[in-house]
């Protein structure tokens, strides 16, 4: 992805770089349920368009965080030193550090001292980061890495920060199930450079909305089916107004990797008459929860679909409850 350029009239922070990474080991939707992990069968998971997802075993979610933010920072050459700004999302405090193998012995580390051994500062510290204050978000489920963006994007225009990196590690304990409500769920970690001045991938506006209502996923699982695609209707209507944007205008949809049937319902409520929906990675990766969005983003700039000056919705939903949508000029 191109690098931002700098600009002395008013900024526009922009997305300059991302990097992601998987765990080794991988999964089919087949072998899942053999295993006892979905709840759903696998011929109706396949049906909403999954086929694999990823399983961590040995790695921890802040081998994957490190090894997300490594790889950004070698890709766009950046000098560590000139990072104003870390926001860690994702799998909190010191379980952060435990393989998926061993995530209980991760939340016994909850006990004592080793609750303040926070991934944010020790990626700073692993990183070298060492102008860069830090800082993390939770409880934001899938939405995370969007939050995290949004919040990268105000500072850097209220205080001046020239450059952010973003990043979400997102894991299950590996017997745990993988599935979220007819989802097929994946550990990955995700990095997003965001730079102040952008010529390429501007972040034009950025809208949440949050219905504490939904805050008991289990009771409310009837309610948040019902309620999820008017509230998703009305919070892409209000980005797309905020960035001064017709329908007409959206030429691309990058989702999060929920059902590629909810996506189908979805597109022809939004009424979005040019936008086309880059889908491929439900088959690919499942739901990476926080990471789709941007990991979808940068493989659909890879492939040659997303060209310069093409105008992009990301959006997600995450449990809790909570919508976001993010408008991006290509």
């Amino acid at each position: 992805m191109a690098s931002a350029a700098s600009s002395s009239a008013s900024p526009c922070p922009a997305i300059s770089g991302i990097s992601y990474v998987f765990p080794d080991c991988s999964r089919s939707v087949r072998q899942l349920f053999d295993e006892g992990k979905l709840a759903t069968s696998a011929e109706t998971l396949e049906s909403f368009g999954f086929e694999n997802v990823h399983v961590g075993t040995s790695e921890s979610p802040y081998d994957l965080a490190l090894s997300a933010v490594t790889r950004l920072l070698d890709e766009q050459s950046i000098d560590p030193e000139s990072v104003g700004l870390l926001i860690y999302g994702g799998t909190p405090g010191f379980m952060a550090f435990s393989p998926a193998a061993d995530a209980e012995k991760g939340a016994a580390g909850m006990c004592g001292s080793n609750r303040f051994k926070y991934p944010a500062a020790r990626l700073q510290y692993d990183l070298g980061l060492t102008s860069a204050s830090t800082f993390a978000i939770d409880q934001l489920a899938c939405t995370t890495l969007l939050g995290a963006a949004r919040i990268a994007r105000s500072l850097c225009i209220t205080e001046g920060i020239e450059r952010a990196i973003c990043v979400s590690s997102e894991f299950f304990p590996m017997h745990a199930g993988r599935e979220a409500i007819f989802n097929c769920t994946s550990d990955a970690a995700c990095a997003v450079l965001i730079e102040r001045d952008g010529a390429r991938n501007r972040l034009v506006s950025a809208s949440t909305v949050t219905k504490g209502y939904y805050w008991d996923v289990d009771a409310m699982r009837d309610e948040i089916v019902a309620s999820y695609f008017p509230t998703s209707r009305f919070v892409v209507e209000r980005t797309l107004e905020q960035a001064c944007w017709k329908t007409a205008d959206v030429d691309w949809i990058i989702p999060h990797n929920v059902s590629l049937r909810s996506w189908e319902i979805l597109s022809g409520l939004l009424r979005l008459p040019n936008a086309r929906l880059w889908s491929e990675n439900i088959s690919r990766h499942g739901h990476t929860l926080a990471g789709d969005n941007f990991i979808n983003y940068r493989d659909a700039i890879d492939a040659g679909a997303i060209e310069a000056g093409q105008r992009v919705l990301l959006f997600s939903y995450g449990f809790g409850a909570h919508w976001t949508g993010v408008a991006v000029e290509a």
